[in-house]
């Protein structure tokens, strides 16, 4: 379960729901709190006061507006903000990381480079994007799985921490016919190529039911969905039209035909879609 909750704000808007669940996640698991604002420490002095002391009552004061934690600290360092913040985790040995959505941009990848994404690939534990604004306890979960122990590991940390908690869990795969692809390029027949194709997708299925059963994640109620594509835009796709209300990746993956979590794929993910996001990395 989760014992301690650090919240990383910018004081923005997009800071606002990481605030929020966070207040929430404390206050349904008695984790200790934490909110951290990070200020760039090449202001003067006297701004530089300033800005701290205007911090520190803005985050009080939104902590408060969104309920009573059992404990928390708000915490204002100076610094670049994704070291501190990295740093300040693991001083207060936070199991979960909660920060605002990126700054949305016309390119998909711009997300590379931002404090998030640096965070997610530094602080060496999971790390939630908030993006929902209503703050409502997650009903509808979906965990991406490329059946990867990276991926496997991502489920079992959501589920230890609690996060899957009275939520209805989906394992989602997606895969790449590609006994079809080539059987259709060949010229084989139509009817050939269907069995062929349902026979991959069956034995897909079985590996699926197997790889999800040795999790051992106890009495978790699950279901599990697989669908065709390979990549963020397959899992992205299905997000935009089942609307769960949470999403769990792994930051790394399988290489080659089956690679669905190298990085770029979780970074993608991260950039696109608009619900909460945990991104677990192998060594969480």
């Amino acid at each position: 379960m989760l014992k301690s909750i650090l919240v990383a704000s910018d004081l923005s808007s997009r800071s606002k729901p990481a605030v929020q669940r966070g207040v929430q996640l404390s206050e349904d698991s008695g984790a200790a709190l934490c909110v951290l604002h990070v200020v760039e420490n090449d202001l003067l002095e006297d701004r530089m006061r300033h800005e701290i002391r205007s911090a520190e009552d803005y985050l009080t004061d939104q902590v408060a507006g969104f309920g009573t934690p059992p404990a928390c600290d708000v915490a204002v360092a100076m610094g670049h903000a994704f070291h501190v913040i990295g740093e300040e985790a693991r001083a207060r040995e936070a199991d979960l990381i909660v920060m605002g959505a990126h700054r949305r941009q016309f390119l998909r990848d711009v997300f590379v480079g931002t404090t998030i994404e640096r965070v997610t690939r530094t602080a060496g534990r999971p790390v939630m994007m908030a993006n929902s604004n209503t703050g409502e306890r997650w009903r509808k979960v979906f965990i991406a799985t490329d059946m990867s122990e990276t991926s496997g590991h991502a489920a079992r940390k959501a589920h230890a921490l609690g996060l899957l908690d009275n939520a209805d869990a989906t394992f989602v795969h997606s895969y790449a016919p590609i006994t079809r692809q080539m059987m259709t390029h060949a010229g084989i027949p139509a009817e050939r190529v269907h069995e062929e194709a349902e026979r991959e997708f069956q034995s897909t299925r079985r590996e699926l039911g197997r790889f999800i059963q040795g999790l051992d994640l106890g009495d978790l109620n699950y279901n599990a969905r697989i669908i065709e594509g390979v990549g963020a835009d397959a899992i992205a796709g299905l997000v935009e039209q089942a609307k769960p209300d949470l999403l769990v990746i792994g930051t790394r993956g399988l290489s080659g035909v089956k690679r669905l979590f190298l990085g770029s794929v979780a970074q993608e993910l991260m950039g696109s879609v608009e619900i909460d996001v945990l991104a677990v990395p192998p060594g969480a």
